[in-house]
């Protein structure tokens, strides 16, 4: 077999399957390195630099990807009574919880791709953000947690926003995951794809990282990390790349099988037949009389 892969048509088609393996392995690092770096494109965005909120997100549309771990700044009031409690968060190894209360930011607008019909279209509801106000170890101590009234001046990241996950076994008022999709079921206010993480706020109604919490940061880096999905995509072009000369070797085994086969079909089998009698080495065989008849029948 070794042989018939030397020749130049199967040389061409091995040529031919190296080209299609370094696209493939190549494919698979850049899938790879997007893995490693998915961050780098929101990086380049200047996340660092603190922009108006109100430019930067609109409520009831999609986020931009690119607008996450965004520096923002606004100011507002918090809503005191639409809070939750997020279970299962940790904070330097210590599992613990998140108080998160919905905040109003002042001049927040509707995007123009929202499509709001019938009850939604209701002028008079406010438009508010999630936003943690830190974590606590005690439950008790998260759940009596409570916002301040009065203006507030923030400056704030913004995170994505987290799916939603069942709250059955919690207690009323607890949830396991940040999900706007859920808040709106148990607020009845507008809301963006995405909450807020405090780095400062000032004025009366200051409430991040009070009465005990411990303000929770977001880190663009941090939030960053391995794309699993990315990874996966580049284990695919490996696994492309390897078929690629499995089909090779395939075809050039099927080629060589059916050439044995040819071959073994124009070879002449010679049979030996020994004469009856020789039986034993250095025995002649005695040529067998038949008895014949004449014409005549004597």
């Amino acid at each position: 077999m070794l042989r018939l892969a030397f020749t130049p048509r199967w040389m061409g088609f091995l040529a031919l399957v190296l080209l299609l393996a370094t696209v493939f392995v190549g494919l698979s690092y850049w899938q790879l390195n997007r893995a490693q770096h998915k961050n780098d494109a929101i990086s380049s965005q200047d996340i660092e630099t603190v922009k108006d909120f109100n430019e930067v997100v609109q409520a009831q549309v999609p986020q931009p990807g690119l607008v996450a771990d965004q520096r923002v700044t606004l100011t507002g009031h918090y809503l005191p009574d639409a809070q939750v409690v997020v279970t299962g968060r940790y904070h330097d190894g210590t599992e613990g919880f998140w108080v998160v209360t919905m905040f109003a930011p002042d001049g927040a607008t509707i995007g123009e791709d929202a499509q709001l019909t019938g009850a939604e279209a209701d002028e008079t509801r406010p438009i508010a953000i999630p936003v943690v106000r830190g974590w606590v170890e005690n439950e008790e101590a998260a759940m009596n947690s409570r916002a301040k009234d009065g203006a507030v001046e923030m400056t704030a990241r913004l995170g994505p926003i987290e799916g939603p996950e069942s709250t059955e076994g919690l207690p009323a008022g607890q949830v396991r995951t940040v999900s706007t999709s859920q808040l709106v079921n148990l607020f009845d206010v507008y809301t963006y794809s995405g909450y807020l993480f405090p780095e400062q706020d000032t004025g009366p109604g200051a409430s991040a990282a009070a009465d005990g919490l411990t303000r929770v940061d977001l880190n663009a880096d941090e939030s960053g990390g391995f794309d699993l999905q990315s990874g996966v995509y580049a284990l695919e072009w490996l696994f492309f790349a390897g078929f690629a000369f499995y089909i090779w070797w395939r075809l050039l085994r099927d080629a060589y099988l059916a050439q044995q086969r040819a071959a073994a079909g124009k070879t002449v089998d010679y049979v030996v037949v020994k004469p009856a009698g020789a039986s034993r080495p250095g025995q002649d065989a005695q040529p067998q009389q038949h008895p014949t008849k004449d014409t005549d029948g004597h």
